[in-house]
């Protein structure tokens, strides 16, 4: 705990970081080079943004399942072959390729995200080089950008992976929320904290995830019926019934679902912004009315109560 503690500079009120992008005339231009955790997390962040006021420019170098160590793979082998452009870039519906390269020095980025992947977020063995390289090769190519790290979150209680990892929630939680500040430490970085806003969420009172139902049938499950996954920050439970084939229940226990992309947006918002997202009004269809001002609060006492100061400066 001594080791997550010290990575914070815990005030006693709420401070901006300095710089805020309230009512800025200029879009703040965002990067995340990271995979399908940093378009959970960005999915509604220009809409929350644009209810604050901002306006926010977000680049995707996103992969699926995408690690540290193939992001910085794939930026050597484009230094040494110039065709070899693994993301996608979209402006005004054209979409063109490109190398990480190209993609640092398309915009003039205010910050750059980084994250690894979630199934070795909470292993710090397999964060370097990797991040070294990447970390530098920002430096090197968007020095006006500040890099931030996206804590990622722990997979659902009832997650096939923990069980063979023999890991709860909490231990992944705590594991990963190790790891990503030994990481800030090093470089003196910010941290988005996702990952500790799921989990104020989900130990907040009334807010268990019970699992698994004990009212549903998983033994023979009727469509479209699922589970109650009342409070889940993640998809869960659904129904596969894509190819024509007949459907099947099946569980995503790693991806957010619409109120955990609305809670990891609001974070990254206030993180970005310093602005307070307890003043967003905007909500996405499919969060329930009761929830949203939680969610807003969640996300306001983690990214705003906790100034994460770049170590740097200190």
């Amino acid at each position: 705990m001594n080791r997550i503690v010290s990575c914070f500079v815990v005030l006693a009120v709420v401070s901006l970081p300095s710089g805020s992008f309230a009512q800025q005339p200029q879009p703040v231009r965002v990067l995340t080079i990271g995979n399908s955790f940093a378009q959970n997390a960005c999915k509604y962040l220009e809409q929350i943004a644009a209810d604050g006021g901002v306006e926010m420019v977000i680049g995707t170098a996103n992969l699926g399942g995408c690690t540290l160590e193939r992001h910085a793979t794939l930026a050597k082998e484009s230094a040494i072959d110039p065709n070899n452009k693994p993301y996608t870039r979209t402006v005004a519906s054209e979409r063109s390729k490109l190398s990480l390269q190209e993609y640092l020095v398309a915009e003039k980025w205010d910050f750059v995200t980084v994250q690894q992947m979630s199934a070795l977020s909470f292993k710090p063995e397999t964060y370097h080089p990797h991040i070294d390289e990447l970390v530098a090769l920002i430096r090197e190519l968007a020095p006006q950008a500040e890099i931030l790290i996206h804590e990622t979150w722990a997979y659902r209680q009832d997650s096939d992976l923990l069980k063979q990892w023999g890991m709860t929630q909490s231990e992944m939680h705590t594991g990963i929320v190790n790891a990503y500040a030994d990481v800030a430490k090093q470089f003196g970085l910010r941290i988005i904290p996702v990952g500790s806003a799921f989990n104020r969420y989900r130990t907040s009172e009334g807010h268990k995830v019970i699992v698994p139902d004990p009212d549903y049938n998983f033994e023979s499950p009727e469509y479209p019926r699922r589970p109650n996954q009342k409070h889940s920050l993640v998809a869960g439970w659904y129904w596969d019934d894509k190819g024509g084939s007949e459907p099947k229940l099946r569980i995503d226990y790693k991806h957010a679902n619409v109120s955990g992309c609305y809670l990891a947006g609001l974070v990254w918002y206030e993180t970005i912004t310093g602005n307070d997202a307890r003043e967003i009004k905007y909500a996405p269809r499919g969060v329930e009315n009761a929830d949203q001002s939680f969610l807003r609060n969640v996300a306001h006492k983690v990214a705003g109560r906790v100034v994460q100061e770049p170590l740097s400066s200190r």
